[in-house]
């Protein structure tokens, strides 16, 4: 087994002392987290060397999607490494079970081992967004959904942003220039990579982007309105967490939910993005005190049961 990557590992160190320094009440979620983010950054460098790329797409198919509204990972064939993700969901169900999830985490794990879920179609249902059929199988099963849900994504949410990187960033480069002129005219507010909606947006300077809760891509936001439901700028306000800061939650009043906009230096790395979510977590309580919420996936389409995905 691979080590963690040292500078990321120091990097999330210092913010989980800072944080704990500043939130004692946040002790055992940061100890919780210290476990999945660690594993993350170990998976992400493993995955990033394998011979065999988890997606092969061809740019202009990419860009032809990208003009669709669909996102570019979403409906693929892939080489997902069941074999190295797979223990990832095992361990994310210990975790959380050792966590504060108690017995429905144990349970979720006791059905895995029994093979009553199967493993290559969870995290082919979870890369893809699937979370009806997720649900549908958890149900069936009589298991926590939500559960079920998190584990899998903590463990597909790696490859997912190995599979981005290399058709935005490929070797670190430019994407192809079909790519970035289809993506510099995405006016969505889900992600163009997976689909799902953003962690939070981080402002720097004069510029925002929307960064992914799975799979980590960023895009520009170009909206004063509201991301989720495209209410009009007038019905957007902002509050503030009580600590002297520059992060604020955007509140739609249309349609009740809310974006997090942190201000940063420079972009969180994906393996950090967590820690960001984590060390916002008054903005989180200001927004459900005042009746505002994080939306469901965006609905787009695709197949509701398991066994399709």
């Amino acid at each position: 087994m691979t080590s963690a990557p040292v500078p990321l590992l120091a990097a999330a160190e210092a913010r989980w002392t800072a944080l704990q320094a500043a939130e004692p009440d946040l002790a055992p979620a940061i100890a919780l987290q210290r476990r999945l983010v660690t594993r993350t950054i170990d998976m992400v460098g493993r995955l990033g060397s394998l011979d065999t790329p988890v997606l092969s797409l061809d740019s202009g198919l990419a860009a032809t999607k990208l003009r669709g509204a669909t996102p570019v990972l979403r409906g693929e064939v892939l080489a997902l490494p069941v074999d190295l993700l797979a223990p990832l969901v095992i361990q994310a169900c210990d975790d959380l079970a050792a966590g504060g999830a108690g017995d429905a985490a144990r349970h979720v794990r006791t059905c895995l081992d029994a093979g009553r879920v199967e493993l290559g179609s969870l995290l082919h249902a979870s890369f893809d967004r699937n979370q009806t059929a997720i649900r549908v199988k958890a149900t069936h099963e009589g298991i926590a959904p939500d559960i079920l849900w998190l584990a899998a994504e903590l463990a597909a949410g790696p490859a997912a942003h190995v599979a981005q990187q290399a058709i935005f960033a490929p070797g670190g480069a430019a994407p192809h220039p079909a790519v970035s002129g289809a993506l510099g005219v995405w006016p969505h507010g889900y992600c163009p990579a997976c689909g799902s909606w953003p962690a939070f947006a981080e402002d720097q300077a004069d510029t925002a982007r929307l960064r992914c809760s799975f799979c980590g891509f960023d895009w520009p936001l170009e909206t004063t309105g509201c991301i989720y439901c495209g209410g009009s700028a007038d019905q957007m306000r902002f509050a503030a967490s009580e600590r002297a800061s520059s992060d604020r939650a955007q509140l739609c009043r249309t349609c009740g939910a809310y974006l997090k906009r942190l201000t940063v230096g420079a972009p969180t790395p994906f393996e950090l993005l967590p820690i960001a979510d984590l060390a916002s977590t008054e903005l989180d309580i200001c927004a459900a005190q005042q009746g505002f919420g994080r939306p469901s996936l965006p609905e787009l389409g695709g197949p509701a049961r398991f066994s399709d995905c």
